[in-house]
């Protein structure tokens, strides 16, 4: 967990970039399917980055003009240590956390009143709907947590943005200690794979390393026979042989900090000479682009390098044809790699992506409206402590290579009847899709991989699918 050092360190960084009072909330409980049954709750990332192990309900005032930070937590009561046991007194809390008054959260509108008279507070919406509206109220500020223009002041996001994309030691510590999580979880899964047995089998050894840990996923766990379906968090397929496995899965640590990794492996414990081919390229598709990190570097650079990569090997493989710049020019390559490469991490597995594309582009520049590369979601020039994942694939997905619209546009570059053989291979099932994804930090010397310790190369996944016995 990051000292309150760190945390006071941060806090004074912000009141140092503003110049109007920010009101920030964490959030509370959002109930799951009844009232009083409630969700497991995560501050808002943004309140987690200044405030450790927030309690639901806490909101924060940061006024600049007498660099004050007045938290805000519910009041003790009796009912409360009944029900969820004792609690830190305010003045424990304002002890713990060096912050300059804890009040009452039922006299957050009246107290923001009374310190900031007749000035401006901005405020950020957050995902909690309540806390939002609460927030909007007293702030007057038209905030919008599901319009990313609205989502709060330009000028205040850019100024959280810069101090969210510069890892310090104690965040990187977290980030390594849930690659380190991660890294069993997916070592597991693979040594416990076998033909006969349901996905939801693997996922119950992946989710229950991290509980082992005080981990829970950083996002719906993706493992699945059909690896073409990008967001795939469905798990009723049973493992057949001739299947390849794709696991997309990330430890979240207590302090909000988290790993997200993909890696593929055979349920057989050998690649077919198809699968073989398809991993090889992913791979050296994904340590091209991580080779090529270093400050200066504009991270679409890295996705459009990934592309070139892909398109020759698919040229090799005889499913594309023509030269690679030409294909990723075109567009062709996203017949088989329709994303981006990857995107920023941290307390949010896509860090700030709430934010939009206000911070995860540079400025002056914009979305391609290109089918694929539409979907980068990053696109800053790099700076020592950025952290960001790199993460090409191959798929073969039939609603994409069976589109008249696509035959017809890259007739010529796209061998589409060679396609059909991976779309209708493994007993008509389809091939799926392959991604290899990997965490990385950006230093003044070039890319430290934190996931590094995630098996990759072929020949030690297949070591290890299934060693791990029934």
């Amino acid at each position: 967990m990051p000292s309150s050092t760190h945390h006071k360190a941060r806090r004074r960084q912000l009141l140092a970039t503003i110049d109007t009072p920010v009101l920030l909330m964490a959030g509370g409980w959002i109930s799951r399917n009844y009232p009083a049954n409630w969700s497991p709750f995560r501050a808002d990332s943004t309140f987690l980055f200044f405030f450790p192990q927030p309690e639901p309900n806490a909101a924060a005032l940061f006024d600049p003009k007498d660099g004050s930070v007045t938290l805000f937590l519910d009041e003790r009561t009796q009912a409360d240590a009944l029900w969820h046991g004792p609690v830190p007194s305010f003045a424990d809390v304002k002890r713990a956390l060096g912050v300059t008054r804890v009040e009452k959260r039922a006299d957050l509108k009246r107290l923001v009143a009374k310190q900031c008279g007749t000035r401006k507070v901005r405020t950020l919406a957050i995902a909690d709907q309540r806390a939002t509206a609460e927030a909007r109220a007293i702030t007057g500020d038209k905030v919008d947590f599901f319009d990313s223009s609205r989502v709060g002041d330009q000028d205040l996001l850019l100024a959280i943005a810069k101090l969210r994309n510069h890892r310090a030691p104690d965040e990187l510590a977290e980030m390594r200690q849930a690659a380190a999580v991660t890294r069993e979880a997916h070592t597991v899964a693979m040594a416990r794979t076998r033909p006969g047995i349901y996905e939801q089998e693997l996922v119950g050894h992946v989710e229950g390393t991290f509980v082992r840990h005080g981990c829970v996923p950083a996002y719906n766990t993706i493992l699945s026979v059909r690896g073409e379906v990008l967001h795939n968090t469905t798990h009723a397929n049973l493992l057949h042989d001739t299947d390849v496995v794709l696991l997309d899965a990330g430890a979240e640590m207590a302090s909000g900090y988290c790993a997200d990794v993909t890696r593929a492996w055979p349920v057989s414990g050998r690649f077919s000479p198809e699968a073989r081919d398809v991993y090889d390229v992913v791979l050296a598709a994904e340590q091209a682009a991580i080779a090529a990190v270093k400050p200066g570097v504009r991270y679409r650079d890295l996705h459009l390098l990934s592309a070139r990569v892909l398109s020759d090997g698919l040229v090799q493989m005889g499913l594309m044809h023509g030269d690679a710049d030409a294909l990723v020019e075109s567009g062709a390559h996203a017949m088989f790699f329709p994303h981006g490469v990857g995107h920023l991490l941290g307390l949010d597995v896509h860090d700030m992506e709430a934010f939009g594309d206000l911070v995860a582009y540079g400025p002056g520049r914009k979305r391609s409206k290109q089918f694929g590369t539409a979907y980068l979601r990053l696109d800053l020039d790099l700076e020592a402590g950025m952290c960001f994942t790199i993460e090409p694939g191959i798929y073969f997905v039939p609603a994409i290579l069976r589109d008249p619209a696509f035959r017809k546009q890259f007739k010529g570059q796209v061998d589409f009847a060679r396609a059909e053989h991976f779309l209708t291979m493994n007993s008509l099932r389809g091939f799926g899709g392959i991604r290899i994804e990997d965490d990385v930090l950006c230093t003044k010397s070039g890319p430290e991989v934190l996931t590094a310790a995630v098996p990759k190369e072929r020949v030690a996944v297949e070591a290890l699918v299934g060693s791990g016995g029934a």
